[in-house]
């Protein structure tokens, strides 16, 4: 090829490899002009707070919780990604959160060795789980959520559930009577609070007994009008088969 046949070639080549790098831009950047926010929603990225065992107890102090333990990989977990996430945005708007005090959180069981121990300190054995309560004294109150899994069913669930609860760290959610008889039990030591607990299963246990007995009593008096009822309805079947048989015998004797 001549000089001036290489030149001409120079500016299509140009073209070709400009047209390849954009491509190229376009595959591993973001889309000018489009909100990052908008493109996590695409990809179902956590939205809801990131705890581990180095932040769970500062960023859960005070809170009222709804979290979830998770997998990346797990299909359960992917499935009901959206559906959390749009929890953990609604209840990031000020006016659906006013005081701050619900926190919707998400552990990767499988990210970190701090992932995995506070999976691990939750007793976690399956994922997706997710644990809801108050937070305060290190999750101690928290019990696993059962229900579906959709957004509606979360943010239902949340806005009838994760109110104040009367306990020792929200005395303040107690009612007038609750919070005279929190107040009396820390005032008690543990072995006054362990004979309480007896003193109160006892309690149980004899409430049990008592209605079993009525229950018993109830179901001798059952069986007894079942009886009576049997015994009716018998006399009754045999005085109609009686008028019955008189019937038929008159029938035959007039023919």
């Amino acid at each position: 090829m001549t000089r001036n046949t290489y030149l001409n070639l120079f500016p299509p080549l140009l073209l070709i490899l400009a047209v390849i790098l954009h491509n190229v831009l376009s595959f591993t950047n973001e889309p000018p002009g489009r909100d990052p926010i908008s493109i996590d929603k695409v990809r179902g990225a956590e939205r809801a707070v990131s705890l581990t065992s180095d932040n769970f107890d500062e960023l859960t102090k005070g809170k009222l919780v709804f979290i979830k333990f998770y997998s990346p990989h797990c299909p359960h977990c992917k499935e009901m990604a959206s559906a959390w996430n749009e929890l953990a945005d609604y209840y990031q708007q000020p006016e659906n959160n006013k005081n701050e005090d619900i926190l919707i959180g998400s552990i990767d069981c499988t990210k970190s060795p701090a992932g995995k121990a506070l999976c691990g300190r939750f007793k976690i054995m399956g994922l997706p789980t997710i644990l809801y309560g108050d937070a305060n004294f290190g999750g101690v109150y928290l019990e696993e959520y059962r229900g579906d899994k959709s957004f509606t069913d979360f943010k239902q669930f949340a806005s009838q559930t994760l109110v104040p609860k009367c306990n020792p760290g929200s005395l303040d959610a107690c009612a007038a009577d609750e919070r005279v008889e929190m107040e009396s039990y820390i005032a008690m030591g543990y072995h006054e609070l362990d004979a309480k607990i007896k003193q109160v299963k006892q309690r149980e246990i004899d409430t049990k007994a008592f209605y079993a007995d009525q229950f018993g009593k109830l179901q001798d008096r059952y069986n007894e009008q079942l009886a009576e009822k049997t015994s009716y309805v018998s006399s009754v079947n045999d005085d109609v088969r009686m008028i019955k048989e008189v019937i038929a015998l008159k029938v035959k004797a007039d023919t």
